[in-house]
């Protein structure tokens, strides 16, 4: 459900993820605004990444999947959070009351 995740190996996945869109250049206005903005998060991402808590927010969470096409999933697999066994672990705790049988 969650593994702690070095501040190393998430920095060098966003730079990773950077990388992989630096790759496509853009064609149109629409494009350039995404490919600033994504430079921009990175920036931001990366030097203030040591003062990120092991629970990021939500927004940020948000932010990094919209920035880098992530689904809110991979930007939470990139905290260290497994959201299949956090469903999982929810589903066997909370099962009888939350979830309809259909």
């Amino acid at each position: 459900m969650y593994r702690p995740v070095p501040r190393n190996e998430i920095s060098d996945a966003v730079a990773h993820l950077r990388d992989l869109h630096r790759q496509l250049r853009p064609s149109n206005d629409r494009e350039r605004y995404a490919f600033e903005r994504r430079e921009l998060v990175t920036k931001n991402l990366l030097s203030n990444l040591h003062r990120t808590g092991n629970h990021p927010t939500l927004s940020m969470l948000l932010e990094i999947a919209d920035t880098f096409s992530l689904t809110i999933e991979g930007a939470h697999r990139l905290f260290g959070y497994d959201l299949d066994g956090i469903r999982e672990y929810d589903r066997r705790l909370n099962g009888g009351r939350t979830h309809i049988e259909g």
